[in-house]
């Protein structure tokens, strides 16, 4: 994978990568019919939003599925039996009951800031969950029945977007999306998930969806994944009622590639500059190279930047600033990604990170899984040149 670090570098110098411009979109059409669902009113928990629970590292306590830190002392975590959260960095963890529900392995858990979250529990049949919704860390939730169960949540100028996708083939996924324009309590199915379906407001069926960012209340993008030979990224300029393909420029060995595009990061109050993560895959090999394309522009046009091999878990604090997991471990960058400088960090030999949070440059939060399963949970202070590992 030499050759394409060096041809991907080598098309940056000579300026012979112009980013596209986006697809002309399309008169949208008609809106569908509204689903309404009726929200119970706010019930206020239990006093056990104090209640401590073992150290996440230890052997008999399940690992943390999903976290995110908002401060260097706060911030919200999920394992699958109880939402946590913390106020001393993860030293110590708290478990945050919902009345009325049960978190399990199934629950999806998404963190706005150190007061506002959202937990969605499915039903059984996983087309349908309540969403739990508190503005106050907990203290009180607001309870709404919904007609999805899994999937990704995102929000922008006060309108949140829900993906619903449902795999079909080994490279094929339907999808629904949902819009509520009212933090929640209801939700407008504007595009149905239905096989064979055809027209402007439909995404095809091929391809792997790897989720939803946006911009404002109308512009967003939606990633794809396991595209032969090209790389692509659907985005509306809508609200969703319409998705058109936005091709991206690709190294000159494009055809024997398969790419994944994730969906690209923007940073509050600053709706021009962005990154995109994009996976370059040898279709011979499996060798794999991630290339942040960046955007100052509100994504009309992406330029690529220099590339991790075997890049994985990551995280920005702002549109310079950022850290990946690579195949030698943790790399840095303060360039807009593109350049990366492999951190002298020294992780256990089978270690591989799965999440990373970081509130600046210089705290931040790593949890790693090694070749045993073993589940550890790191803290930097150094903007990630040492860490200390959090109850080992």
């Amino acid at each position: 994978m030499k050759k394409l670090a060096a041809i991907l570098i080598t098309l940056i110098l000579l300026g012979v990568l112009p980013a596209c411009q986006a697809t002309a979109t399309p008169a949208p059409p008609p809106p569908t019919a509204t689903s309404t669902r009726t929200p119970i009113p706010a019930i206020p928990t239990a006093t056990a939003t104090i209640t401590p629970i073992p150290a996440l590292n230890s052997l008999n306590n399940p690992p943390l599925l999903s976290f995110k830190m908002f401060a260097p002392a706060d911030g919200w975590g999920l394992v699958a039996n109880q939402l946590l959260l913390t106020h001393n960095g993860g030293q110590n963890w708290f478990s945050v009951p919902l009345p009325g529900g049960q978190v399990d392995q199934n629950t999806s858990a998404f963190f706005r800031d150190t007061r506002t979250l959202l937990v969605l529990l499915p039903a059984a049949d996983s087309q349908s969950g309540q969403l739990y919704s508190s503005i106050n860390g907990g203290g009180t939730w607001q309870i709404t029945a919904v007609p999805f169960g899994h999937g990704q949540l995102t929000y922008s100028d006060g309108v949140a977007y829900f993906l619903q996708t449902r795999q079909t083939g080994a490279n094929s996924m339907l999808s629904s999306f949902y819009r509520s324009n009212d933090g929640g309590l209801t939700w407008n199915k504007i595009l149905t998930g239905s096989s064979g379906e055809t027209g402007n407001n439909s995404l095809p069926e091929a391809g792997l969806k790897t989720g939803l960012s946006f911009i404002s209340s109308e512009i967003g993008w939606l990633g794809m994944a396991a595209q032969p030979g090209k790389v692509l990224l659907y985005k509306t300029q809508n609200g969703g009622q319409v998705w058109t393909a936005q091709d991206l420029q690709a190294p000159q060995n494009i055809s024997s590639l398969t790419t994944n595009s994730l969906p690209p990061v923007f940073f509050p109050g600053d709706n021009k500059s962005g990154l995109l993560p994009v996976d370059f895959i040898s279709q011979a090999t499996g060798d794999k190279n991630r290339v942040f394309y960046t955007t100052t522009d509100s994504g009309i046009n992406w330029w690529p930047g220099g590339s991790v091999i075997d890049g994985g878990a990551f995280t920005f604090v702002d549109p310079k600033n950022g850290w990946v997991w690579g195949k030698h471990g943790l790399y840095f960058t303060n360039d807009a990604a593109q350049t990366w400088q492999l951190l002298p960090v020294a992780f256990g030999r089978s270690e591989q990170a799965t999440m990373i949070s970081f509130v600046d440059t210089r705290n931040g939060w790593i949890v790693t899984a090694d070749a045993k399963n073993r589940v550890r949970l790191y803290n930097t202070t150094d903007g990630g040149h040492t860490w200390i590992a959090i109850n080992p």
